[in-house]
C-alpha cells in the first residue's frame, strides 16, 4: 500500500482561520436574521417618530428665521404637517419643499395629542396679540386635509408659541408616552417614551 504523499495529507483537513472564517460568517448571519424578526421595540418606535418630527420642527424654525417667513405647524390625530405664510397671496399654504415637510401620516398604533394651554406667561407673550384673517369661504372643516391656520406659529423672529405634543403609542394594554415641548424659543424638549402619562 503506498503512503500518501506530503501534499496529498495536507489538504484533507480545514485550517484553524478556514473554521474561524466559517463561524464568523455564520454569526454575522444569526445576527442578521435575529434583528430582522426581532424588529423595533414599541419604545423604540414612538422615540423615531418624536425624534423625527424634533428634527423637522428645528429645521422649520431655523428656516423661518433665515427667511424671514412665518411659519405654523397643525396636527389632525396621526397626522402632522407645516404651513408658511405667503405674503402674496395673504393666506397660509401647505408645506410640500423639501418632501419631508409635507403633511405626514404616523405608523398605525400611534396618535397624537396637542397641549397648548397651561403655560407660564402666555399672556406677556406676543402671540397673543396675532390675528389672522379667515375668509367665509375658507373656514375650517374638520374633514379638509389641511387647516387654514396653524395651530402653533414659528416666527421669523423666532418666537414660537408654546406648546407640548404628546406621542401616543397604544399596540398594547398600557400605552407608552413621548413629548415633544417648547416654552417660546428652540430648542425643543423631548422626552423618551415611557409608561408615565405626561
Amino acid at each position: 500500500m503506498r503512503k500518501p504523499s506530503a501534499r496529498q495529507a495536507k489538504s484533507t483537513g480545514f485550517t484553524l482561520l478556514e473554521v474561524m472564517l466559517v463561524l464568523l460568517l455564520i454569526g454575522l448571519l444569526a445576527t442578521t436574521v435575529v434583528l430582522n424578526f426581532s424588529g423595533e421595540s414599541r419604545a423604540e418606535r414612538l422615540d423615531k417618530q418624536s425624534i423625527r418630527f424634533q428634527q423637522l420642527f428645528q429645521f422649520v424654525a431655523e428656516t423661518a428665521q433665515l427667511k424671514q417667513q412665518e411659519w405654523g405647524f397643525y396636527t389632525k390625530g396621526e397626522r402632522y404637517g407645516f404651513l408658511y405664510y405667503d405674503n402674496k397671496n395673504q393666506k397660509w399654504l401647505a408645506a410640500d419643499e423639501p418632501k419631508s415637510l409635507s403633511q405626514y401620516q404616523l405608523p398605525e398604533d400611534i396618535s397624537l395629542q396637542l397641549d397648548l394651554d397651561g403655560f407660564a406667561a402666555v399672556e406677556d407673550n406676543l402671540l397673543r396679540d396675532l390675528e389672522w384673517q379667515i375668509d367665509d369661504d375658507n373656514q375650517e372643516d374638520d374633514q379638509q386635509a389641511t387647516p387654514v391656520l396653524p395651530q402653533v406659529f414659528i416666527l421669523s423672529s423666532g418666537e414660537i408659541s408654546p406648546f407640548k405634543l404628546i406621542f401616543i403609542e397604544k399596540s398594547a394594554l398600557s400605552p407608552l408616552y413621548a413629548t415633544v415641548s417648547t416654552e417660546f424659543s428652540i430648542p425643543l424638549t423631548r422626552t423618551f417614551a415611557s409608561e408615565e402619562q405626561p
